[in-house]
C-alpha cells in the first residue's frame, strides 16, 4: 500500500441517465445542467411522451419508455504530477473545496482510497475480489490446523459447532481485505460485528456441545 500527498483542484457534479427501452416506439432525449429531458415522439408503434429527470428523481413520460438518471459527485485531485477525477460520496463533495489537502492510497497502481476533509471515499482495485476468498481459505487452513494439533482427530473437524469457523473465516477475509485496500467505516463496524458474532456463536456451540 503506497500513500501519496494530493491537492484538490475542481469539483463537478451532474447527471448520468441511461434509457430503460420502449415498447414499439423511440425515445428521445437532451441533456443539460444535470437535467434530462426527454422528448416524445409518435411513431407507427405508438407514441411515447417526454419525461423529466432533475436531482435523481425520475418522471417518465407515459407509453412504456424513460430514462433513469443518477446523480454522481466528482473531485479533480492532482497527486505527483497526475491528476484524476474520483467518484465521491455527497458528503465529501459538499465539504471539499478547491484547494484542499487530499491523500490517496495505492495498490499497484489502482487508486483505493481518498482522504479528504476527514471524509474517506473508498475504491475496489480489480484485485480486490481475488484476495477477500484467499485470506478466508488460509483462515479455514490454520483453523483446520489448530484444530488436528489440538484435538488429534481431524474428523470432528466436521462437527456442527466447527460450522462457525466458516463465518469466521470470510469475517477474517472481509477485515483483512479492508486492511489492505482500506474500506469506509461503516463497512468495518458491519465487518467487525459480523466476525464477532461468528466467533461467539462459534463459541458458544462449542461449549454447548
Amino acid at each position: 500500500m503506497r500513500r501519496e500527498a494530493g491537492t484538490v483542484l475542481d469539483r463537478r457534479t451532474g447527471e448520468r441517465c441511461t434509457s430503460n427501452g420502449t415498447s414499439g416506439g423511440t425515445t428521445g432525449g437532451i441533456t443539460t445542467g444535470g437535467i434530462t429531458a426527454g422528448g416524445g415522439m409518435n411513431t407507427a408503434g405508438g407514441a411515447i411522451g417526454g419525461g423529466v429527470t432533475a436531482g435523481g428523481v425520475t418522471t417518465a413520460g407515459g407509453g412504456g419508455g424513460g430514462t433513469t438518471c443518477t446523480t454522481y459527485y466528482d473531485l479533480n485531485v492532482q497527486r505527483l504530477g497526475r491528476t484524476s477525477w474520483l467518484g465521491v460520496a455527497p458528503e465529501t463533495y459538499d465539504d471539499a473545496r478547491k484547494g484542499d489537502h487530499a491523500e490517496v492510497r495505492l495498490w499497484r497502481g489502482d487508486v483505493v482510497e481518498l482522504r479528504v476533509r476527514g471524509h474517506i471515499d473508498s475504491y475496489p482495485p480489480s484485485s480486490q475480489q481475488a484476495v477477500l476468498p484467499w485470506l478466508a481459505f488460509g483462515c479455514l487452513i490454520l483453523a483446520g490446523g489448530a484444530w488436528a494439533l489440538v484435538s488429534g482427530r481431524l474428523s470432528g473437524l466436521f462437527a456442527f459447532p466447527n460450522f462457525g469457523l466458516l463465518f469466521v473465516a470470510v469475517g477474517v477475509g472481509w477485515l483483512g481485505s479492508m486492511a489492505l485496500f482500506g474500506g469506509h467505516p461503516v463497512v468495518w463496524v458491519f465487518a467487525i460485528v459480523w466476525t464477532g458474532f461468528a466467533v461467539f456463536w462459534t463459541v458458544g456451540a462449542w461449549r454447548d456441545g
